[in-house]
């Protein structure tokens, strides 16, 4: 059973296992490419982020069921958009959700959950408290006042919610994300860009990686070795028509040879002259006839 919220979809956990299993399963065998950077048009830096798999886009039909699974490990960052042009980049991403975007009902799930959370970390403490000694002692008793205090205060404000305007954000976080720019073949001859940012692995405080999460990015690896255009197409459609191109500076120079007259425009253009010689003439010279 499905069910859609407004950021992530939630599934059944034994059909969320069941999809999981699968997807890890064709991620383990199938192949992968080594990404060349002589041969490869990438740029950019993707150290800090998940592991990334970089997979031929021929392989993309054994994906097909996963195409739409929510999964929080395992992200297929472009299928059905083979890269032909990668650029990786960091990019501080965030979420702020302000007081009218949050339901009463939501408000009460993160208090409560927030309460809970500190209350096992101060059942913790004083577990252990009896262990310590001199300044520890004098450490951990500051900071279980502090759980105590924080948990007072959560309550109190749980109590009287239209007292208060809420936010949920994860600015100050400072999340880097790694985001990946890349090109794709929009149709046989046109092509398009799109964004997604990659999944980071999970650390603990000390930073250390207590659950990897991985990117799987499809190649189109006859594309993969041009050059494409970094601007818009009608940009480049217009400068692809001049033949000379200087190859210094900041700024290019390009010309092109200006097209000939085409010998019909250049007939018609005498014939006009002539015509109107004609038409000043007579009315200069009148005859006989003119009346």
């Amino acid at each position: 059973m499905e069910k859609t919220t407004r950021k992530r979809r939630t599934y059944d956990p034994a059909d969320y296992v069941r999809q999981l299993r699968r997807l890890t399963e064709f991620m383990r065998v199938v192949d992968k490419l080594q990404p060349d950077r002589n041969a490869w048009d990438i740029e950019g830096e993707w150290n800090g982020t998940g592991v990334i798999h970089f997979v031929d886009a021929k392989s993309q039909s054994l994906f097909e069921d996963f195409q739409h699974f929510d999964c929080r490990t395992i992200k297929l960052v472009n299928y059905g958009r083979p890269a032909t042009r990668l650029t990786f980049f960091k990019k501080h991403k965030y979420i702020l959700l302000k007081d009218a975007d949050l339901t009463r009902e939501e408000k009460e799930v993160r208090i409560t959950t927030y309460i809970n959370e500190i209350t096992v970390k101060r059942a913790i403490k004083l577990d252990r408290v009896d262990k310590l000694t001199g300044a520890a002692l004098s450490d951990e008793r500051g900071q279980i006042g502090m759980l105590e205090q924080e948990i007072k205060t959560w309550k109190e404000v749980s109590l009287n919610l239209d007292q208060y305007d809420f936010a949920i954000s994860n600015y100050r976080r400072d999340y880097q994300y790694v985001t990946l720019n890349y090109k794709y073949k929009s149709s046989e001859q046109e092509y398009a860009n799109a964004q997604e940012h990659l999944l980071n692995p999970q650390r603990d405080k000390q930073g250390v990686i207590t659950q990897q999460r991985y990117n799987i990015i499809f190649v189109d690896t006859t594309e993969i070795n041009r050059e494409h255009p970094h601007q818009h197409k009608e940009i480049e459609n217009f400068l692809n028509n001049f033949s000379l191109v200087t190859q210094t500076g900041k700024q290019q120079l390009y010309a092109r040879p200006k097209p000939t007259e085409p010998v019909t425009d250049e007939l018609s253009s005498l014939r006009k002259d002539m015509s109107k010689s004609k038409i000043h003439g007579n009315a200069q010279n009148p005859t006989l006839f003119d009346e």
